[in-house]
């Protein structure tokens, strides 16, 4: 139970993270290669903290991974993760494909019922 709970809350805190524009198009720029903070910030018209409070909501929703910059050492670089977002895509998939049978089986359901009430008109009594 305390595992499903957390399970939950990292699925909650990954779809408030999409929930944002900013948020998705940082992790679209990430898609291409991994980024510093400045990188990442530059086509933004935020500041500096503002780009790092979306960065730590990405983070916590382990969308995105701050590592050292092997080059400097100092600096950090962001690099996306898959783990979360598949859990998420795995979900939204088991739902859809809930709902898709649920309407399917009520659209048969349906057809049955109108082929059973409505009748060929030639076989009509006449008056």
């Amino acid at each position: 139970m305390v595992e499903l709970k957390k399970s939950e809350q990292q699925l909650d805190r990954v779809f408030a993270a999409l929930a944002d524009s900013s948020r998705r198009q940082m992790l679209a720029r990430l898609r291409k290669r991994a980024l510093t903070i400045s990188e990442l910030a530059e086509p933004f018209s935020m500041s500096f903290a503002g780009v790092a409070k979306h960065i730590d909501v990405l983070t916590a929703a382990g969308l995105v991974r701050k590592m050292k910059d092997p080059a400097d050492g100092r600096s950090y670089k962001l690099e996306l993760q898959n783990r979360t977002l598949t859990e998420a895509s795995a979900w939204l998939t088991y739902h859809q494909e809930f709902w898709t049978n649920k309407l399917e089986r009520l659209e048969s359901f349906i057809e049955e019922q109108d082929h059973g009430t409505h009748r060929d008109p030639k076989s009509r009594k006449k008056n």
